[in-house]
């Protein structure tokens, strides 16, 4: 697939959550989880025959994976969390927004370093920076929602009536230990 459809789809996708959060909307674990492995899978993927691991490569993909998790966690905080019809629900604030800036503004300074530096294209996949952010943001939300108590929603159960009590079952769980 070609770079600059994968970078659209991408886009498109993170301005459909931006904007479904800023409303407010249900947490979902599957919501949390799947996107984050998704990039990374395809950050992986494209890593995966990569075999010039350089001081500059190296140093390039540790801070990214810092930057990255540190913004999704940052993110993840500064999200509102609370109870709308019995489940957790959260919502984007300006802060959010904010450091979603500032976030753009690391990965542009990163860019720019790693070019600096002479970190290669090949380590520098768009797919890892953002799937990096949204797991700090998924660890950070999904951990401060599994301490409020109030439960996760299920948007399967709510759309189609199909019974995901797996994920529920290991919800409950982490919350027991």
């Amino acid at each position: 697939m070609s770079p600059l459809l994968i970078a659209l789809g991408v886009l498109v996708v993170i301005v459909i959550v931006i904007v479904r959060r800023f409303r407010g909307e249900p947490v979902d674990g599957k919501d949390l989880a799947v996107p984050p492995l998704i990039l990374l899978g395809l950050a992986v993927k494209e890593l995966w025959g990569f075999d010039h691991w350089t001081p500059a490569n190296v140093t390039f993909l540790a801070a990214s994976v810092v930057i990255g998790v540190s913004f999704g966690m940052l993110r993840g905080a500064s999200t509102v969390l609370f109870e709308r019809g019995g489940t957790l629900h959260q919502k984007y604030t300006a802060k959010t927004m904010i450091i979603w800036a500032c976030s753009l503004l690391a990965g542009l300074g990163l860019h720019f370093g790693a070019q600096l530096i002479g970190a290669e294209e090949a380590v520098r996949p768009m797919t890892l920076s953002i799937g990096l952010s949204l797991l700090g943001e998924a660890i950070t939300c999904g951990g401060r929602g599994l301490q409020s108590g109030i439960p996760f929603s299920n948007r399967d159960t709510m759309r189609n009536g199909s019974d995901s009590s797996a994920l529920n079952d290991l919800v409950d769980r982490v919350r027991q230990r």
